[in-house]
């Protein structure tokens, strides 16, 4: 009897950390560069946005990657890590619904997805300086939405990327 209580909080030991990892949910890493560190105040910030499973088990995104609807955004800030104001856009539109499953990329363990997509700085009211840009990823999507896949859902969170420097020089 001693051996099998031995054996069981031995066992209930090793596997305890395996399923604590397990309900932990997806892993996401969230990376942004740009093609240069400066840019005078007027031009457009070529971007290149990753998501890359950095966890154990497969799990599915939204294939469009956008800034608002599709999931990305951002925080753009000064030296002082103050938001620069952004101009009014309007309300997104909302996700368009997954209708089949080519809609969703998959990423296994340690595959990445992305895209580029432009910032432009001509929208703010920018002094020479400093700044800061950070992206994020959540998705817009509940469970119910993946067709049964295991899609990364808004209830995962958000995850955010590396901050880029941005230099802006006068014209």
């Amino acid at each position: 009897m001693r051996l099998v209580a031995c054996t069981a909080f031995f066992v209930i030991g090793l596997a305890s950390p395996a399923l604590a990892q397990q309900s932990k949910g997806p892993v996401l890493g969230v990376s942004c560069t740009a093609d240069k560190v400066s840019y005078a105040r007027g031009d457009t910030v070529n971007l290149t946005i990753t998501l890359e499973n950095r966890g154990p088990s497969e799990f599915y995104v939204y294939r469009t990657l956008e800034w608002g609807w599709a999931g990305l955004r951002f925080k753009f800030t000064d030296a002082t890590g103050h938001r620069q104001p952004a101009p009014w856009l309007g309300i997104p539109p909302p996700p368009p619904p997954v209708s089949d499953k080519s809609q969703l990329v998959g990423l296994a363990p340690d595959y990445f997805f992305g895209t580029r997509l432009t910032f432009g700085l001509s929208r703010y009211n920018l002094k020479p300086g400093t700044y800061y840009l950070q992206v994020a990823y959540q998705s817009n999507y509940r469970k119910e939405n993946g067709l049964g896949l295991p899609i990364l859902t808004f209830d995962d969170g958000e995850f955010r990327s590396n901050k880029i420097q941005i230099h802006v020089r006068p014209k």
